[in-house]
């Protein structure tokens, strides 16, 4: 019997005598955050082979199963094979939601961390009092449990941001008011970057840092945390009261009967179950931050010069050394992740770097290890790098896929230029004040469907601003998604990416992503038209594109794309082999 068998067959039996039918353990932490500190992620990863982290484990007293959506199926069908856990197809029709699961089985009681599930989270498995939801958690179980980050956190300067503090607290309780509450509780760690002008470095890539924010109508701050974090000058922040990092509860329960917003979606169940007077809406500090003001704006288009530049001297790299039989995935993502960082104004990667040869690129979250790496050679097709940084100034995302082989297949040649028109076909829209994501997200999908085609995934979601890359409350989408908040309208100053792809399990997968700066186009007597400003700069493979498959206003939009990035990366480089690879790569494209 493998580790992973043997650690449920000694769960099964402690939720046995405990008379729990099933438990489940989600892949976040009690500020439901995306991506989490180990200490978190551990339990999961200490009861389950697969290493992915977006996945909720469902244990039953027979079985366990791990439910994750397309991103990761190819993944967890490799990490599952050797033990009994089961894979669940999130997501596939006619494949029954985990809480669809747990009540046609009857699973109750149900054991569940309730600070690890929003309210709705919660009700979702609530059928009535005679079906117990019993709050448990098993995580002392887990051998060697990471202890939680205590790194300092750090102030972002002043003029790196469009508001004070002091102006996004006074917008934020306008908001409070109008919803008819006193006070508000902050407890989404970004949201709590965002007010507070602080950044951390708690969970990997992502600059936040464990805390929650409690916000009262006077303007007052308090501020839960671990003190160790505070740097030696905080004792300046007179409008901010700190208190220990598990003092929330204990506080809240002597102000329980103050009208308090808070955001359904985004608090933990536990914390809300103290509150008597909740007034439930979506969190302000989540809906404002995604919305960049002229300084994010200046400054995210400045960092993503630097982040073209670095992606564009991979490129070079690859085309230079493709025959040499020296690379792999990893150097691949180590060479532009320090590419990244050499400048002074970048302080880390966004997200672990994906470079996927061939098949590996089928899987979308796969990415490589120093001891487990696939050689890069020109006998492959294609490498798939997903990749960003961490600026002073900015967060990035960009994905481009590189021909390896001088002769490319035509299957691969066709469906990278599906992926391009796919991408082109969105980022040309001009849409209509009050349109979604959900709204256009067709416009690059249908290119997909046309052939029969789909990728598991949203088309895009919003980026953040020194923050979370993956930010809502906007996002490209044709379905709704209960895990993903991305419905909002879209308007001036939100960042969106486009990023459409096309995977085919065991040969390759393809995926070209940019960003994208939502802007005014023009206003009628029908209303405001809103279009989408491309702000990532970098080439794509010429020899991939068929240029006969384009349509001419597409030829005309990949054109002038390519003739932006040289205008806008040139006078940057001061290497001019780098400039003239550049010119190479950006001239114009005629059939």
């Amino acid at each position: 019997m493998n580790i992973f068998d043997e650690r449920i067959k000694k769960l099964q039996a402690k939720m046995h005598d405990d008379g729990l039918k099933a438990y489940i353990i989600p892949a976040t932490d009690p500020h439901l955050s995306e991506y989490c500190a180990d200490h978190y992620l551990a339990e999961r990863l200490y009861f389950c082979s697969f290493r992915g982290t977006d996945g909720t484990l469902l244990v039953t007293l027979d079985n366990y199963y791990i439910y994750t959506d397309g991103r990761y199926w190819v993944e967890a069908e490799k990490e599952l094979a050797g033990t009994d856990g089961i894979l669940v197809y999130d997501g596939k029709p006619n494949v029954p939601s985990l809480q669809e699961y747990v009540k046609q089985n009857n699973l109750y009681p149900l054991g569940l961390d309730s600070s690890l599930f929003s309210i709705n989270q919660l009700r979702k498995f609530y059928i009535d009092d005679n079906h117990p939801i019993k709050h448990v958690s098993y995580r002392y179980l887990v051998e060697n449990l990471p202890p939680l980050p205590a790194d300092k956190i750090w102030e972002v300067k002043p003029e790196l941001l469009s508001t004070t503090r002091g102006e996004r607290v006074s917008k934020i309780l306008e908001y409070v008011k109008s919803h008819h509450a006193e006070n508000l509780i902050l407890t989404s760690l970004d949201d709590i970057a965002y007010v507070l002008g602080y950044r951390g470095s708690d969970i990997s890539a992502t600059p936040i840092f464990y805390s929650y924010l409690y916000i009262e109508n006077n303007g007052l701050l308090h501020l839960f945390i671990n003190r160790e974090k505070l740097p030696s000058d905080f004792s300046k922040e007179v409008d901010i009261i700190v208190h220990n990092y598990d003092d929330l509860i204990s506080f809240i329960d002597k102000r329980a009967n103050i009208p308090t917003l808070i955001d359904p979606n985004k608090t933990n169940s536990h914390i809300i179950s103290h509150l008597n007077k909740k007034v439930y809406a979506t969190s302000p500090a989540y809906l404002f931050k995604a919305i960049k003001g002229d300084v994010e704006i200046k400054n995210t288009i400045k960092v993503h010069i630097l982040d073209g530049i670095a992606v564009l001297k991979l490129m070079k790299y690859i085309d230079d050394n493709i025959k040499t039989g020296d690379l792999d995935e990893y150097k691949c993502a180590e060479f532009v992740d320090n590419a990244r960082k050499e400048h002074p104004l970048c302080y880390d990667v966004s997200f672990e770097t994906i470079a996927a040869v061939d098949e590996n690129a089928a899987m979308m979250h796969y990415a490589p290890s120093k001891i487990s790496s696939a050689k890069v050679t020109a006998n492959n097709q294609l490498l798939l790098v997903d990749s960003g940084g961490q600026y002073y100034g900015g967060t990035t995302d960009i994905t481009r896929t590189f021909i390896l082989n001088d002769n490319p297949a035509k299957e691969v040649i066709h469906d990278y230029t599906l992926t391009l028109k796919a991408q082109i076909n969105l980022s040309r829209q001009i849409f209509i004040e009050k349109s979604t994501g959900h709204t256009i997200d067709i416009a690059s999908r249908e290119i997909m469907w046309r052939e029969g085609l789909d990728y598991k995934c949203g088309t895009g979601h919003g980026v953040g601003y020194m923050n979370c890359v993956h930010e809502g409350p906007i996002g490209f989408r044709y379905y709704d998604s209960p895990d993903r908040d991305d419905k909002a309208m879209l308007v001036p100053g939100h960042i969106i990416t486009i990023e459409p792809g096309v995977y085919k399990t065991d040969k390759y997968g393809i995926r070209l992503e940019n960003e994208l700066l939502v802007e005014k186009a023009f206003e009628t007597s029908d209303g405001q038209f809103y279009k989408f400003k491309t702000i990532t700069y970098c080439p794509y493979v010429r020899k991939a594109i068929d240029v006969n498959m384009l349509t001419d206003e597409e030829l005309e939009w990949l054109n002038g794309y390519n003739s932006l990035v040289y205008e806008t990366l040139s006078p940057h480089i001061t290497d001019e082999e780098l400039k003239d690879y550049l010119k190479e790569q950006t001239a114009e494209i005629k059939r």
